[in-house]
This record gives C-alpha cells, sequence and structure tokens, in this order.
C-alpha cells in the first residue's frame, strides 16, 4: 500500500534528536515496514527525497511513520480514468468564458500556495494544495482553449 515502484516503502522517520527525515526505507524479506524494522541488523536502509542513501541505526530513531504518496490527477479529455477540466472547475457545458474565469479565481484563491504561506502544516497538506493548485491551472488553461476555439468558429 505504502510502497513506491521501487519497491521502497515511503515513510517519514523522526530521531530521537528531533530531526524529521522524508524518503523511503528499503523493505526487509516479504517487503513489509515491519519486517524493515524488525531485521536483525542494527540499521536500516534509507533513500532521503533527494536520492541520498544513508544508513540511519535504529537506537536513535523515535519513530516511523508511513506515508501514503498522493495521487495525482491527470487532466485529459475522453476518458473516464482521468478528470474532466469542466468538472474540475465546477463547471457544465457550455459556459461562457467569464464563468470560466470566474470558477478559476475562485478555485486559485482556494488552494494559492501562498494561502497557506508561514502555517504549520503536515507535508503532505502542502504537497496536495500545491498539486490541486497545479490542476486547477492546468483545467483553466484547457478549458480557455476550447472556449476560444468555440468563439472563433
Amino acid at each position: 500500500m505504502f510502497n513506491n515502484a521501487s519497491g521502497a516503502i515511503d515513510v517519514s522517520v523522526r530521531m530521537l534528536d528531533g530531526a524529521t527525515l522524508r524518503g523511503a526505507l528499503l523493505p526487509g524479506n516479504n517487503g513489509t515496514l515491519e519486517s524493515a524494522l524488525s531485521k536483525g541488523s542494527p540499521f536500516l536502509e534509507f533513500v532521503s527525497t533527494n536520492g541520498q542513501r544513508n544508513f540511519l541505526a535504529k537506537h536513535q530513531i523515535a519513530y516511523v511513520e508511513p506515508v501514503e504518496p498522493l495521487k495525482k490527477l491527470v487532466l485529459t479529455p475522453k476518458s473516464s480514468r482521468f478528470v474532466d477540466a469542466f468538472s474540475l472547475l465546477g463547471l457544465e457545458r457550455p459556459c461562457s468564458l467569464a464563468d470560466a474565469k470566474a470558477a478559476y479565481h475562485a478555485k486559485a484563491r482556494l488552494y494559492h500556495p501562498d494561502v497557506f504561506a508561514g502555517q504549520p502544516l503536515p507535508d503532505e497538506v502542502l504537497r496536495y494544495v500545491t498539486d490541486m493548485f497545479r490542476q486547477v491551472n492546468t483545467a483553466f488553461t484547457e478549458v480557455r482553449s476550447e472556449l476560444e476555439s468555440v468563439q472563433a468558429a
């Protein structure tokens, strides 16, 4: 459930000195977090989010928390697997460009990263807000180009 493509387990590690590390642990024999933590070795193999490989001493770890990676929605037309740009903005076809702009501005204000700047939020929340803001921008670009092409015709 929390494994990434390489088989590593995405985690947040809190060290006894208060440092928090974000990255992935290489799993134990059966690929679970429990087996990685209960291996006989006094060290855990850890890969940070920037790709640096480290070995963490188990006796220096306060706790390990699995982190489920965010699932990114991809905007593309005519596919049930993907999000429709109009529905992401809360619009129904047909709509005017003015309605699309108003919906875009409302969603952009809701998810803009500057709204949350300086607030002590978990990394997952900040990642979610940033991803949603990108998706809103992508959706508006698609909606605007579709509406402008309809108006030009």
